[in-house]
């Protein structure tokens, strides 16, 4: 299946519920190739279709690093909040290990931005369960 065939299975509204049910019958694969449109839908948690794609991405696991490398050195705080919160956390440990300079580097961040929604504790509890530190 080519690029533009996936990209038929996305979201078209964050409502848009029958797009979840597409998504699922979609291989690892040809999922891998629509990560970054996937991953924007969790820029807001409060989308409706926001839980359900995290769902259909956690089994990417090693897939998603690429795309999450990205998403954590950007600026946009809250995407990196909720990467970080319902994503990156319940990710395999040794796939964790791949974004440890990620996580370290978030961790010590002083932007004001990042320790008001809570980036740097975050990144320091998923390197403490993880045995990261």
């Amino acid at each position: 299946m080519v690029l533009d065939d996936v990209k038929q299975y996305l979201p078209t509204d964050k409502c848009d519920y029958d797009s979840i049910d597409r998504l699922k019958s979609l291989k690892p694969e040809e999922l891998q190739r629509i990560i970054p449109e996937l991953l924007e839908w969790i820029q807001d948690i409060n989308w409706p279709v926001a839980p359900k794609i995290i769902e259909i991405l956690i089994p990417l696991d090693k897939l998603l690093l690429p795309q999450l490398r990205v998403i954590l050195r950007c600026n946009e705080y809250d995407w990196i909040e909720n990467c970080l919160w319902y994503l990156v956390r319940r990710l395999n440990s040794d796939t964790l290990l791949e974004l440890r300079n990620e996580l370290v580097m978030l961790s010590k961040s002083t932007n004001p931005n990042f320790i008001e929604y809570e980036i740097p504790q975050i990144c320091k509890e998923i390197m403490s369960t993880h045995s990261m530190e």
